[in-house]
């Protein structure tokens, strides 16, 4: 992509700006396609050939933030001079942000709790419904109550001592058999 940026010349501590069409890609200090002007910060100086610069944006070359500042000064108007303006956030700001974002996807994360328990009420109100004209999902689904059933019978029932109980007697009854025999 092809930009209109500023490439830094003059001395140390004396900077003076070259405003150049150059490819995105090639170093600051590289070769550049053509020179359009010069900017002097210092002495707010600008000497541009605005002529070329609004026939390279014609071509579809896109001007720098601060080139763009610097168009606007020079009154040259063209669709791709987009001033972008940055704005520094405090803390204060950031930590509201995130709340507000934590507050959105807790409040999210409950709408689509909420649309899961409906739709789960849903499928269980449509096969109440339903007939159940299948004996065999109707006896699984019988057996499988039996035994959800039982389960809970049997954990309540069993008692270690009990079950001792019931063996030894179990074992003292068959010798007794053998005996009459």
């Amino acid at each position: 992509m092809i930009v209109i940026r500023l490439r830094r010349t003059g001395k140390k501590g004396q900077p003076s700006y070259r405003i150049v069409v150059a490819d995105n890609r090639a170093p600051i200090y590289g070769k550049y396609i053509e020179m359009l002007g010069h900017y002097n910060p210092d002495t707010k100086k600008i000497v541009l050939e605005s002529e070329k610069a609004i026939e390279w944006m014609k071509k579809g070359a896109k001007p720098t933030n601060t080139v763009s500042k610097i168009f606007i000064k020079q009154g040259l108007k063209h669709n791709s001079i987009l001033i972008k303006k940055y704005r520094a956030v405090s803390k204060k700001e950031l930590e509201g942000q995130k709340a507000q974002e934590e507050k959105e996807k807790s409040e999210e994360a409950a709408k689509k709790e909420a649309a899961k328990e409906a739709f789960d009420q849903q499928v269980e109100a449509e096969k109440d419904a339903a007939p159940k004209e299948d004996i065999l999902s109707q006896m699984a689904e019988e057996s499988i109550q039996e035994t959800k059933e039982g389960e809970v019978k049997i954990v309540e029932a069993k008692k270690p001592a009990e079950d001792i109980e019931v063996k030894t007697k179990a074992k003292e009854e068959k010798p007794k058999e053998n005996k009459k025999e």
